[in-house]
This record gives structure tokens, sequence and C-alpha cells, in this order.
């Protein structure tokens, strides 16, 4: 009786066994990764591909409006499911997602692909800070035109 309550104890305490939330994290990424497939493009490949693609940016509004790409459509990750129920995007579109270093864009477009049956749907490998680092433009919402961003640090 006292093992089981000493046990009990511990379970309760987190103690006999560490819960790490990274791990539901790093299964859902896991599961991107297989759906997604190589759909990754890099920052070269995306300045090929401006004019003839749709650049969707799944970051939040004050993100967005601190630096995004040019014609970059705002559609946050969160309200996927709205934007093509709208018809903003359609499963048909050449889509490249968008985020700040691409692990939402990586959920984004997976549940594009799964859930919606998006054909034509990339990343681009290390987001909005790759296009960045490789001496890409970006827009701001304070209207001051292009912008280039060096970034400092890691």
């Amino acid at each position: 009786m006292l093992k089981k309550l000493f046990i009990g104890s511990l379970l309760s305490a987190g103690l006999l066994f560490a819960y790490n939330p990274l791990d539901g994290v790093k299964a859902q990424k896991a599961d991107a990764l297989k759906i997604v497939g190589n759909n990754f493009i890099t920052v070269q490949t995306l300045k090929k591909w401006l004019g003839f693609v749709k650049i969707i940016d799944v970051r939040e509004e004050a993100e967005y409006r601190s630096g995004h790409i040019k014609n970059s459509i705002l559609i946050p990750r969160g309200v996927l499911y709205g934007a093509v129920k709208k018809g903003k995007i359609k499963p048909n579109d050449k889509l490249v997602i968008v985020c700040r270093t691409g692990h939402r864009a990586l959920l984004a477009a997976a549940t594009l692909k799964k859930w919606y049956k998006f054909n034509n749907v990339y990343v681009l490998k290390g987001g909005i800070k790759a296009w960045i680092q490789n001496g890409g433009v970006v827009y701001n919402s304070m209207h001051l035109g292009p912008v280039k961003i060096e970034l400092q640090g890691k």
C-alpha cells in the first residue's frame, strides 16, 4: 500500500516520467514532412519564380507588417480554412508558403495538401529570415518602400 502511494505521488508530481511538450512538436513536424515531401525551395528559386506564384505569408499580422516579401498575401496559419473557403487560394494555384523560419509554413503546407487537396504547394526553406540573409528585399506597412535588413546575431 505504501509503495503504491509513493509511486502515485511521484507520478502526480511528474518526477517519475518527464513530460516534454517538444515531443508533440517534433511528432507534428515529422508528420508534416511526410506530407510535404521534397517541396522545399530556396531563396534563389523563389526569386526566379516571382510573378509566377502566389506567396502566402502565414505569420501573424504584426510580423507581416514588420517586413514581408513584395506582393505576398497575408493568411495567418490559423485562418487558412477561411481563406480556402472564400477562394483567396485555390487547389490548383502554385503557392509558396512563408513564415519566419519555415516551421509554421511547413505545417500550413501540410494542412493545404492533406485536408484541402492542394497540389502545387512549396515551403520557402528558412522562411523570411533566409530571404533577408540572402539579400531579399522586404516591404513594411510604414510605406517606406523596399527595405534591406541585416540580421544581427543568430
